[in-house]
């Protein structure tokens, strides 16, 4: 360690997660976010930094919020996910964009993951990148392509049908102006 202030300047998301304690999120010349490198993966300020932090980057689907027994739920076509208590807004009636991070997610093969790890979806699998010890998994869930990180050698193939399971405590919620609603 060099104890020392340095500002480098990084359009290189990777970089900056790797070589910085602090990072400024700039986009049209204005302050996004500034915070430690996994606060701003983990609770992104808006849309923009939940987009731009993260690889390969968040999932983003338009949809509503809806009510759900004693909760809330997002839903949009083909998507229905249970939120946490605290997640659904006081407006509730508004059109919001769910995020989720593809690593957050968790693919099996047909059968459902538990009730225990939050919603399922149900999709088909287009297209799948082999990594090595993980793999990007590509799939549609209605008219919404969504990727997960799969780790592992028992990948599902192109053309299968999987469950993912989405867990309430990782969903991101984003307002139609793009900033991030916060948990209560």
């Amino acid at each position: 360690r060099l104890r020392t202030t340095t500002i480098y300047v990084t359009h290189d998301q990777v970089e900056a997660m790797t070589l910085g304690d602090r990072i400024v999120v700039l986009a049209a010349g204005r302050i996004q976010q500034v915070g430690h490198p996994i606060v701003l993966y983990r609770t992104p300020a808006n849309r923009f930094v939940a987009g731009f932090i993260g690889t390969p980057p968040m999932n983003f689907v338009d949809g509503s919020l809806e009510p759900h027994g004693a909760g809330w739920s997002f839903a949009a076509e083909g998507v229905r996910v249970r939120l946490p208590h605290d997640r659904a807004p006081d407006d509730a009636s508004r059109n919001v964009t769910l995020g989720i991070r593809p690593e957050d997610m968790r693919v099996t093969r047909g059968e459902s993951p538990g009730d225990d790890l939050g919603s399922v979806v149900r999709g088909r699998i287009a297209l799948v990148e082999r990594l090595g010890g993980t793999s990007h998994v590509h799939f549609d869930v209605g008219p919404h392509r969504l990727l997960a990180v799969v780790t592992g050698d028992d990948v599902p193939e192109i053309g299968e049908t999987i469950a993912v399971a989405v867990p309430m405590q990782r969903v991101h919620l984003f307002a139609t102006d793009g900033q991030r609603l916060p948990a209560d």
